[in-house]
């Protein structure tokens, strides 16, 4: 039970709503100040705070006095918070310390968790401009092999594999998992001025996040055309871009309707693929829904007897194959610079 004296406690802020403790595994019976000097302190990686004279890892004292999960914080959301309540810890100055300090008094300040995201985006971002990944991570491996618990803590800190890069990781890779989305989005419409005719109007409420719902069929319809969007740029390896490409031209194909049909792809390999590949349909259905699938075979005949390259060559009259690069040249550039 937390004691309302507890001053930590009382300062530090309540776990948000959202957090339903009791559904995590993770979660833990929060404790006061004073039982925590009674727990063990877990191993010093990086940074740490003095409790009862002994250091401990910021994040298991905080995760102690307030029961949440460790995956619900950053080390140094736990830092700021316990320092802010009057305890020692080590020293941190993110990125952003300096600016806010000098921040004008009437400008508002940006919240905590803007501020944290700009501060996991800078560390991620300096761990992988500084070296290249593919060697520094070999190195480690290699520093790694016939490592004992002692050496391996040496290789931790050696190869900078630290509880600050972890949680910039797992920050950077929460905030930007709809990344490819915004991508589709703004594929889609910045295309869009460029290809609509005289007389031409959307016709129904485009899709712009990646992949389709029922009720909108295709990525956009007009009163004239259907079209696909695949945005995503082949790298040699293309497995399941294969297959997407392929399920998306006989979507198109299945339209009974006489609009003009294009498929728009990102460079020359897939339309390479589609225009000269073996493979045949019913691999490039596997994944995709027996519905789809039903569709195809009541339309066209069995899957296995089509290949890719005869279903495009028999459907190229109505379906165009266009190279987004040609629209939207920022999509030529190499992977790494977008």
């Amino acid at each position: 039970m937390i004691h309302a004296c507890d001053p930590i406690r009382r300062n530090l802020p309540p776990p948000p709503a959202w957090w339903n403790l009791s559904d995590m595994e993770e979660a833990i019976e929060p404790l006061p100040l004073e039982a925590i000097s009674k727990v063990p302190p877990e191993p010093i990686r990086e940074h740490w705070v003095v409790v009862a004279n002994k250091r401990y890892p910021p994040k298991q004292v905080y995760q102690l006095i307030t029961g949440l999960p460790r995956s619900a914080f950053t080390s140094h959301r736990a830092l700021a918070e316990l320092r802010k309540s009057g305890l020692t810890t080590s020293v941190y100055t993110p990125p952003a310390a300096e600016a806010a300090r000098t921040r004008p008094a009437e400008e508002p300040e940006d919240s905590t968790s803007s501020v944290q995201l700009a501060e996991s985006f800078a560390t991620l971002l300096k761990f992988l401009t500084d070296r290249n990944l593919t060697l520094h991570l070999a190195d480690a491996e290699a520093a790694l092999q016939h490592a004992d618990a002692t050496e391996s803590s040496t290789v931790i800190t050696e190869y900078g594999f630290s509880d600050d890069l972890l949680d910039a990781a797992l920050a950077v890779r929460a905030h930007v998992g709809r990344l490819s989305d915004v991508i589709h989005a703004t594929v889609i419409a910045r295309v869009l001025p460029a290809i609509l005719e005289p007389g031409e109007v959307v016709a129904r409420r485009p899709s712009l996040g990646a992949g389709n719902d029922p009720s909108r069929p295709f990525d956009l319809e007009t009163n004239k055309r259907i079209a696909e969007f695949k945005v995503a740029q082949w790298k040699g390896a293309d497995t399941m871009r294969k297959r997407g490409v392929v399920a998306d031209l006989v979507h198109l194909a299945l339209d009974t309707t006489d609009r003009r049909a294009q498929l728009f792809v990102v460079g020359t390999l897939p339309i390479h693929f589609l225009t000269t590949s073996t493979t045949t349909i019913e691999w490039a259905l596997g994944r995709s829904s027996p519905h789809t699938r039903a569709r195809f075979e009541e339309r066209f005949g069995p899957a296995r007897d089509h290949t890719v390259a005869d279903f495009t060559r028999e459907h190229d009259a109505r379906i165009e194959l266009v190279d987004l690069t040609t629209l939207v040249p920022s999509l030529a550039l190499p992977p790494e610079l977008i």
